[in-house]
């Protein structure tokens, strides 16, 4: 991929990444319905690639027997370390929840010895200290340093919800390369491996979110009591709707679309680059969240959360960096 197209790449991603953590974040406080939000976020995926299959423009993948049942277990995974992030984001601060979801690494290592029986040496290790640490400060840095009770503030849900995406996604990672490094199928590139995923999920799903909050919803529909304030725009697009069900609509299909493109750009991305290069994209992304959660949604970040954040997003950076070294 030329420099221009990936340096491109990157800033598409970082846009849609801030897109759905700011609709979704909007979406969840209008909506009391994480897990249809979930199942919508899904749901809106499956009108990007289903059509690009059926046309021909992406070469539809033909799995075999075994590359099936792989991939329900990975989007069994997926599902539930999705509606764990959807869960904490409604429940508390985008900022908390990206801060929180800097130890996936930790949970990347302890599946790993668990799954393989290997791990990295200690130089690469290492970094999990301050990962831990920084994330510990953030989460009650201000609260030590007050003198006050340190878990009067930490939202158990979003921690929860936090942690179970951050468990979820681990094992994803380190079955999904098992998975591509044995696959035979044809046309199971990076996307469509992707796409897959989020067609299984939002099917296996579906039922789920309906037995618990399908009837929530029909009893308040329409859901309006929170849509009635309606911008004129949102991170400079134009809200096209005037009335407030049309404008529920509208971020559901703006955070699910965000939601599906920021992977789907990810994957491709991330696939041209480096291991290092990996590191340092990733990194930036989480800053410019936690910038965009300050800028867009008007989230605190005192000196002592914004100081555990760049400890534990840099010794990230560090440990991702060292990993891809060893």
């Amino acid at each position: 991929m030329p420099s221009a197209t990936l340096v491109v790449g990157i800033t598409l991603w970082y846009a849609f990444n801030v897109g759905y953590n700011v609709f979704n974040k909007m979406l969840s406080k209008a909506l009391d319905f994480p897990m249809m939000i979930s199942l919508w976020s899904l749901g809106v995926g499956l009108l990007y690639f289903l059509p690009l299959w059926a046309t021909g423009l992406r070469p539809a993948p033909r799995l075999t027997p075994e590359d099936v049942k792989a991939c329900t277990v990975l989007s069994m995974l997926h599902t539930v370390g999705h509606v764990g992030a959807v869960v904490a984001m409604s429940a508390g601060a985008v900022s908390f929840v990206h801060i929180i979801k800097a130890l996936e690494p930790m949970f990347s290592v302890m599946f790993g010895l668990l799954i393989t029986g290997k791990t990295d040496p200690l130089r690469v290790n290492v970094w999990l200290i301050p990962i831990i640490a920084g994330v510990a400060w953030a989460a009650v840095g201000s609260k030590i340093m007050a003198g006050q009770d340190v878990l009067a503030d930490i939202n158990p849900v979003a921690f929860g919800g936090a942690m179970v995406s951050n468990v979820a996604f681990s094992l994803r990672g380190l079955l999904s390369k098992r998975v591509k490094a044995e696959s035979k199928s044809a046309n199971l590139t990076s996307s469509n491996l992707y796409s897959i995923l989020t067609l299984m999920s939002f099917f296996l799903f579906l039922p789920f979110a309906l037995v618990l909050e399908g009837g929530k919803l029909a009893d308040a529909w329409p859901p309006v009591e929170n849509l009635q304030e309606i911008p004129e725009k949102v991170l400079g697009i134009p809200v096209l709707s005037t009335e407030p069900l049309n404008y529920g609509y509208e971020l559901v299909a703006y955070t699910g679309l965000f939601y599906y493109l920021y992977n789907e750009m990810a994957y491709l991305v991330l696939g041209e680059v480096s291991a290092t290069a990996q590191a340092v994209a990733n990194t930036v992304k989480r800053v410019v969240i936690l910038l965009a959660t300050v800028l867009f949604l008007g989230e605190s970040m005192d000196a002592n959360k914004a100081a555990g954040a760049a400890v534990a997003i840099g010794a990230t950076m560090m440990y991702s960096i060292a990993k891809s070294k060893k």
